[in-house]
């Protein structure tokens, strides 16, 4: 999710920080394979002009594999002529966006409208907590996490899975064997992501128990809290409206980008 920069104070800190942080991240792009890792998140607001920016060298090395993101899907059409100038296949998959409540309400009020806040207070219907244990992911669960994502099942994505379990907050539920049915990690955008459960577990409310929490604990830390929903996957978008998460008027959008 993308916010607007108000002010040259606040347009000179943001450089501040992307000036320290662009060569760590770039350090991590070494994988030409890793599409996980080489990963561009992008915003114009002139997007039917950023073509020759998108296109200059060193902004994007569209010799790896890679995927971009935005809330833009006016892009599409400029990703689509740089498809064709630089010779690379592209796949665009548009999902829902959704933004927490408690987010909406700091970050961008002007979207509040009492049609779209959604009823109750978010809270999810109780679980056997003898039964279930709130926890959190190690590095030995990436191979589980892979397993059942949706973008994953390959080994970059793995190792991806397992470095959010390192960096980023995660939160489980441990089963009556002590190990995880259900769960929900944080990516390096900042977005829920990944959120599953494994199938004899389902139809419980656990992943909308394990949200909850997790919604909680990071909205204590101060943390913007989203997440995108495949169109097709009805389930989970009743899930996070009860969760009382607000459909966005913009949509999440990902372009994989693979040289010929």
């Amino acid at each position: 999710m993308m916010f607007q920069v108000q002010g040259a104070q606040m347009l000179r800190k943001l450089e501040g920080f992307l000036r320290k942080s662009l060569p760590e991240s770039l350090k991590e792009m070494v994988d030409d394979f890793d599409c996980y890792t080489n990963t561009y998140q992008i915003y114009s607001k002139d997007p039917g002009n950023c073509q020759e920016l998108l296109g200059s060298p060193g902004v994007i090395n569209w010799k790896q594999h890679l995927q971009i993101q935005s809330s833009q899907p006016s892009l599409n059409e400029v990703i689509q002529n740089l498809a064709a100038m630089n010779s690379f296949k592209v796949e665009h998959t548009q999902c829902f966006l959704y933004a927490a409540l408690d987010s909406v309400k700091t970050l961008m009020p002007s979207l509040l409208d009492t049609k779209n806040v959604p009823p109750g207070d978010g809270k999810p219907k109780s679980i056997n907590e003898e039964m279930f244990k709130l926890s959190s992911l190690d590095v030995t669960h990436a191979a589980l996490v892979n397993e059942f994502w949706h973008f994953g099942g390959n080994e970059r994505s793995q190792r991806f899975i397992k470095h959010c379990i390192q960096n980023f907050p995660n939160f489980c539920l441990l089963g009556p064997e002590g190990t995880p049915i259900s769960w929900n990690l944080m990516d390096q955008t900042g977005e829920m992501r990944m959120a599953g459960t494994i199938p004899e577990y389902r139809c419980q409310g656990l992943i909308s128990y394990l949200i909850y929490n997790q919604t909680q604990a990071l909205n204590k830390l101060g943390f913007p809290l989203y997440c995108h929903v495949d169109k097709k996957n009805k389930i989970m978008q009743k899930v996070i409206y009860k969760m009382q998460f607000i459909c966005m008027p913009c949509s999440w959008n990902q372009w994989h980008c693979v040289p010929l």
